[in-house]
């Protein structure tokens, strides 16, 4: 992983090389798919359930229960074994993680009870987007001009109690680097309104790592990006996919040790990429 300005620059449109998908290899990804469907359903349904009962009543943690379970049920289909180093903090509300996949929701949502931040686009894919919109998911505009906006509506969940998470790179990438951070939400951090009694002055960066098992695999089997077709990164997944995720928990930042939200960005980019960087190294 490069160290120098040109990280941030790659070839985002490249065109992506699907590795041979024998038959065996075709079983698998149909027998997973035909669990995958009915298992989904079930807790899609179990799920709004327990929102429409527990929501009311302010209970949450039956809710996250199912999400949690679903998740990692579904992860362990995908032939991924979950890792988690380090601690989730106490006192952060606010969790900043690199982006690689759709994937990544199931990992977080697997140990978190978390509201993501996604991409309008999201919200228009099949199958996806209808999951990522009844776990409350947030969707914004790539405009900068909405941004304000966007902050005022996370603000208010953020003081209702829930934590959120963000990608900072904007887009998922190939796992094989961190891209450039905009700081535009770490703004949050800084708000004298919001941080009152201190609920949000912490941020609590996140890393994510994929590693594939089958050596005849690249290293950037995971990845999801660019042009790359949603349906044909599923298939992929659900044939061939087997391997490990790494979920770690860094260290929260206070943004009162910061002058401002380009210097904390900075500093939570500065660790995600580092550690990247040492897993690609190490694995």
């Amino acid at each position: 992983m490069k160290k120098n300005d040109e990280k941030y620059t790659w070839d985002k449109d490249k065109i992506e090389c699907y590795p041979t998908i024998s038959f065996s290899k075709f079983v698998v990804g149909f027998f997973r798919l035909i669990v995958f469907l009915p298992v989904t359903f079930f807790f899609v349904f179990i799920y709004l359930f327990f929102k429409a009962f527990f929501k009311p009543l302010k209970l949450y943690s039956p809710i996250f229960f199912i999400r949690k379970l679903w998740s990692l049920l579904i992860l362990g289909l995908f032939g991924l074994k979950l890792k988690v180093v380090g601690k989730q903090s106490n006192n952060s509300k606010i969790f900043v993680c690199n982006h690689i996949s759709w994937t990544d929701i199931l990992v977080i949502q697997s140990v978190i009870d978390i509201i993501f931040i996604a991409k309008s686009e999201v919200k228009k894919m099949p199958g996806l987007g209808f999951l990522a919109s009844i776990a409350n998911t947030i969707f914004i505009d790539r405009n900068p001009q909405k941004i304000s906006e966007d902050s005022h509506l996370i603000k208010k969940i953020i003081k209702k109690g829930a934590s959120i998470c963000f990608f900072p790179e904007g887009t998922s990438t190939d796992g094989l680097r961190v891209l450039k951070f905009k700081s535009g939400f770490f703004q949050l951090l800084f708000d004298k309104n919001l941080n009152i009694k201190n609920e949000c002055s912490t941020v609590q960066p996140l890393s994510i790592y994929y590693k594939v098992n089958n050596k005849k695999l690249s290293k950037d089997f995971y990845g999801w990006w660019g042009s790359m077709s949603i349906i044909s990164h599923i298939i992929k997944i659900l044939c061939l996919s087997s391997g490990s995720v790494i979920l770690k928990f860094h260290k929260p930042l206070d943004s009162k040790d910061f002058n401002n939200r380009k210097e904390l960005t900075i500093a939570v980019e500065s660790i995600i990429s580092e550690d990247i960087s040492n897993q690609i190294l190490n694995n």
